[in-house]
């Protein structure tokens, strides 16, 4: 990722960019384009996930390390931008190919017991499906048989 790509984004672009703790231009240049748009009112929907391990499949470079291999004061600089900055994740022990492999096949699941995420995917869904059509060809009669083999 090079910060001329991360300016050219489209305004509702929704990018993840994925680098190694030790590249701290690269943090440094999202975090600087997050203020730069949000100075200018622009949205900012793209987020950053940053590796801490080799890419000899050997985990962290430095397991003694709690920042993961980030020097502290690019660190700091996340922190302070606090739970309303721009989203950062730590990819502790995976390189970059490793996330971007498991981001790549990843399956979103999520449990149907929990009503608030149930209602806010059919709330944001529901504008563009038609839900009524889609139990009609998706339902099948099932016909009941009661002990003695006759349709209930």
């Amino acid at each position: 990722a090079r910060l001329g790509n991360m300016q050219r984004q489209d305004e509702n672009a929704r990018t993840l960019f994925i680098c190694h703790a030790t590249r701290d231009d690269v943090i440094l240049g999202f975090l600087g384009e997050y203020r730069r748009r949000t100075r200018r009112g622009m949205p900012f929907q793209s987020a950053l996930v940053v590796c801490t391990g080799g890419d000899d499949g050997m985990g962290d470079f430095d397991d003694d390390d709690m920042d993961g291999g980030l020097c502290s004061e690019v660190c700091e600089m996340i922190e302070d931008a606090g739970p309303s900055g721009p989203p950062v994740l730590i990819a502790s022990g995976y390189s970059p190919a490793e996330a971007a492999k498991e981001i790549r096949t990843m399956t979103p699941k999520f449990n149907a017991n929990d009503e608030r995420r149930v209602t806010r995917a059919t709330e944001h869904y529901e504008p563009y499906i038609d839900f009524d059509l889609l139990l009609e060809r998706t339902s099948t009669n099932i016909e009941v048989l009661d002990v003695e083999g006759a349709i209930a």
